[in-house]
């Protein structure tokens, strides 16, 4: 029993000695910065098929070890974790002999042991002991140090002491960097980014990130975690009111802006705000920043439209403009019609049979109309902008309907973010500089006195150390020695 708790605590401690190790840190670091650099080559969160396509035949193993989703997979929360683990431990193995070390030092010396240190001053002063103690102590406290006294068989001692928190810079920087972790991981795991096109008039809610862990791949036999993020629908809405841009007197444009309106729980909470480049809307976690504009791809305001006779190719009446999906009666017919959809960019899908705008471009606009006739619908095509004649809008008539123009609808273009951990990111970067600056900028610096009596009036030896910068504790040595020999005559024992 007893050799098994040896054995445990054996291990135990080579495994506590690995994660103090620097070169564990930097192999940490290390493959954190390699698996940075795979996740930048290989596109993210994208449909298995686009990775088939992409990668060939190394799409399956892509797909197993969660290449594609790398920042959730289980191996990055590993990686991450083991980081962690490994500052708590520095933190945990260097702090504790550092507080006792710092705050232990020994108050009644001899003089021997000023003399060794490496910057010390022995002089005599005619002056009685007790005050030579008290002047030495205010000149002390003057620059700042706090004081401790002993008296001795020797003599009297005393230490000062100052920028004590300078010996934890590092400590606060291993904290900071904690911090940074954890808001980098609850960033990453429930936060998202998101882009949408908003259009006047219309409520859009805003989705949100549901999580769960699925163990649905396995790797020769075993069972590979990830954490998946789902959408859902919020609480939250939001309401395009207006948008506009301001131009310069060259006509260049020189702001876009747009006026929103969120609702929480069917409730209006912000009412009419404006925002533009650089002047975003906040509300519960969600930013809400103005990012582009242009016109809509899927959808148009207006249709114009002009009847033709389909044997002479005139126009029977002036062109008509008809409102997006609203019914237009088509002057001196007894037809009727309505624009139902609308692509920028005309695409056909053979396998889905479906179709879709290739891009956001206006290369080939088609208009989706219905013809009624009597109030029956008669047919449902699709006229081309580029292509009048393509196909007989119109079934068994004479009349020939030419898709003539429209008017776009412009729409703004919002990058929807939502990272709790960003707080938590800042207050550790702020703790971060506070580390450093406690680390470069404070010093922490020790003097011992030694005052005794001798047949020449007071002897006094004088010595200190200091964690860095050694040139400007000499300097400041310096004027305490020569600050209590102005205070009374005195000899100089070199």
């Amino acid at each position: 029993m007893q050799s098994d708790k040896s054995l445990v605590k054996t291990i135990g401690s080579k495994i506590w000695g690995l994660f103090s190790l620097l070169k564990f840190t930097l192999f940490i670091l290390f493959c954190l910065a390699i698996v940075s650099i795979i996740g930048t080559v290989i596109q993210q969160n994208q449909p298995a098929e686009f990775y088939r396509e992409e990668y060939g035949k190394w799409a399956p193993f892509i797909l197993r070890i969660g290449l594609e989703n790398m920042y959730h997979a289980w191996w990055f929360s590993t990686l991450l974790l083991l980081l962690v683990l490994n500052i708590i431990v520095c933190t945990i193995d260097r702090f504790p002999p550092k507080w006792k070390a710092t705050l232990e030092s020994k108050v009644d010396v001899d003089a021997r042991f000023i003399k060794n240190l490496l910057n010390n001053h022995t002089i005599v002063l005619q002056d009685e002991p007790v005050r030579v103690k008290e002047k030495i102590i205010n000149i002390l406290r003057k620059k700042g140090y706090k004081i401790k006294e002993a008296d001795g068989a020797e003599g009297v001692s005393l230490y000062g002491w100052k920028g004590i928190i300078g010996r934890f810079g590092s400590d606060v920087v291993h904290v900071s960097l904690l911090l940074i972790l954890a808001g980098v991981i609850i960033g990453s795991v429930t936060g998202f980014k998101d882009f949408g096109a908003f259009y006047e008039g219309e409520l859009t809610t805003i989705p949100a990130t549901e999580l769960r862990l699925a163990v649905d791949r396995s790797w020769h036999g075993i069972p590979l975690p990830m954490i998946e993020r789902k959408r859902k629908a919020s609480d939250i809405q939001l309401r395009l009111d207006k948008f506009w841009i301001d131009y310069y007197e060259s006509g260049q444009i020189k702001q876009y802006n747009s006026v929103l309106t969120l609702s929480d729980n069917g409730k209006e909470v912000i009412k009419g705000r404006q925002i533009w480049v650089n002047a975003p809307l906040s509300y519960k976690g969600f930013t809400f920043y103005q990012s582009s504009y242009g016109i809509a791809y899927d959808r148009v305001k207006q249709a114009q439209f002009i009847l033709k006779d389909s044997k002479t190719k005139k126009a029977i009446a002036q062109p008509f403009d008809v409102d997006w999906n609203t019914p237009y009666e088509i002057p001196g017919t007894d037809y009727r019609i309505k624009v139902i959809g609308f692509v920028s960019d005309f695409g056909f899908d053979p396998a889905t049979k479906t179709i879709f705008a290739k891009s956001a471009e206006h290369n080939n606009p088609a208009v989706n109309v219905e013809i009624y006739k009597s109030g029956k619908l008669v047919s449902k095509p699709w006229l081309f902008y580029n292509y009048a004649d393509l196909f007989a809008a119109i079934p068994d008539s004479h009349y020939e309907l030419v898709f003539k123009g429209y008017k776009g609808i412009v729409y703004t273009g919002l990058s929807i973010n939502k990272d709790p951990g960003t707080n938590i990111v800042w207050a550790g970067a702020a703790l971060m500089l506070t580390g450093f600056f406690m680390a470069f900028f404070i010093f922490h610096k020790k003097i011992w006195v030694k005052v005794r009596a001798n047949s020449r009036g007071t002897e006094v030896h004088i010595g200190g150390m200091i964690n860095k910068n050694k040139l400007i504790f000499e300097r400041e040595l310096s004027e305490i020695v020569e600050s209590a020999k102005s205070s009374a005559s005195e000899g100089v024992k070199k």
